[in-house]
């Protein structure tokens, strides 16, 4: 019976205390409702939205405004080198399907191309590939002065045999000459083809020069051939009297918009350079040829490099 009465006693609310209960009641309610909604109300907002920016290199825009297409190319730089950076010079015929996945091909476009020579399928020049099911235009007009098939020319080669005219003036030495190295080229616009046949070059070079014309954004001076990987002086006086250059065919670094992660790519701006000048523009505004040779990171022999390169 105690027991009882003290339960009674503890459980008894008068009737104040039943409402503050019953108020108590809807607040813990209300809070546990919100609670769970919470995450609902919240959710479009925390949505990220992808948006794809697609290469426009044609627009209008981009052809009337100068600074707009400087901007837009870094950014085309940047997202190419997500999905590859390297340009060599290659043969569709035999090439592997990992060196094609570096050049740009995707998976399944390799694919293509392995079951295609798997069933006797053959380039003959290079345009042939264009003929490659699934091959962007815009990646083969890239890749197109780095295709290299030798077949090709000596199918050319046996074909100008033939001809009854030419037969008996050339021989296949003298027409190499005449047809190859007739005249000059001009070696910031020359493709893979019309290097590789120059006297003493190679495949092998070829590569090295195309790859290092592309950071360079071409040559300004013949003594850059100087700085390729291999290079001797017998072979650079036997290059260099078979080329010519134009330096109006330069790609020029908008050194007052260009960001420090492209800028170290070029290879006469390590990244202590290169940072050097993005802080001087951040802390002092557009740069100018003066300021470049104030900033006191490059020698006068440098500067004969560089200054060329940069527009203002």
């Amino acid at each position: 019976m105690k027991i009882r009465e003290w339960l009674q006693n503890l459980f008894h609310f008068n009737k104040q205390e039943r409402n503050g209960v019953f108020v108590l009641c809807i607040i813990i309610a209300s809070l546990v409702i919100i609670k769970l909604c919470l995450p609902l109300i919240n959710s479009n907002k925390d949505q990220v939205q992808f948006i794809t920016i697609h290469d426009s290199s044609n627009s209008s825009e981009e052809k009337t405004n100068p600074k707009y297409n400087d901007i837009h190319v870094s950014e085309k730089e940047i997202d190419n080198e997500a999905i590859s950076s390297e340009r060599f010079v290659f043969n569709p015929n035999t090439i592997s399907a990992e060196d094609a996945q570096k050049l740009g091909f995707s998976k399944k476009l390799c694919n293509t191309l392995i079951n295609f020579r798997n069933k006797g399928g053959k380039f003959y020049k290079p345009e042939d590939l264009k003929k490659l099911y699934g091959l962007a235009p815009t990646l083969f007009e890239e890749l197109e002065a780095y295709i290299l098939i030798p077949q090709a020319n000596k199918e050319y080669r046996n074909q100008f045999k033939k001809d009854t005219v030419y037969q008996k003036t050339y021989s296949k030495t003298t027409y190499e000459k005449k047809v190859f190295v007739k005249e000059a080229i001009e070696i910031n616009t020359a493709d893979s083809l019309s290097i590789v046949y120059l006297k003493g070059i190679g495949p092998s070079f070829t590569k090295r020069i195309i790859k290092y014309r592309t950071l360079l954004g071409g040559f300004h001076s013949l003594n850059q051939l100087k700085e390729i990987y291999g290079m001797t002086d017998s072979l650079y006086l036997n290059l260099t009297s078979q080329i010519k250059l134009d330096k109006n065919n330069i790609s020029k670094i908008p050194i007052n918009i260009i960001d420090v992660v492209t800028l170290r790519k070029h290879p006469y701006f390590p990244y202590a350079s290169a940072q050097t000048v993005i802080n001087f523009r951040t802390k002092h505004g557009k740069l100018n040829e003066q300021d470049v040779r104030g900033l006191g990171i490059f020698n006068e022999e440098r500067l004969k490099l560089i200054l060329p390169y940069l527009s203002y």
